[in-house]
């Protein structure tokens, strides 16, 4: 299911690329969630993680424990897309458009590429 999600974060970008207006802008925006929650579900399922605790804490234990610290920055730099994206966070100064969406979903399958 995880790279399910990566594969409707790519026809979200695309069906941005083609929209205009709002229906640009939440294409993109719910690309970047995808891509997020894909590689975050790719981690849990590569390591068979349970969620005995919240998903992103047993995630990044798991990571570290590894000494997979590139993934964790790749990782935590996602994260903060995925809430610019979801809640429009004044302060993370991220522009959600065509090139930036772009960047990170080409950054979540960099990280799912890096574990495999």
């Amino acid at each position: 299911m995880s790279k399910g999600f990566l594969k409707v974060a790519e026809q979200l970008y695309e069906l941005g690329k083609s929209s205009r207006g709002d229906k640009r802008e939440f294409a993109f925006r719910s690309a970047i969630s995808r891509a997020y929650y894909g590689v975050l579900w790719y981690i849990r399922d590569f390591y068979g993680l349970r969620e005995s605790e919240d998903l992103r804490i047993i995630t990044y234990k798991a990571l570290k424990k590894r000494n997979l610290l590139q993934v964790i920055e790749d990782l935590k730099e996602l994260s903060q897309a995925r809430i610019q994206a979801d809640y429009r966070k004044k302060k993370l100064k991220i522009t959600v458009d065509e090139i930036t969406t772009n960047y990170y979903i080409k950054l979540a399958l960099k990280i799912i590429n890096s574990l495999e």
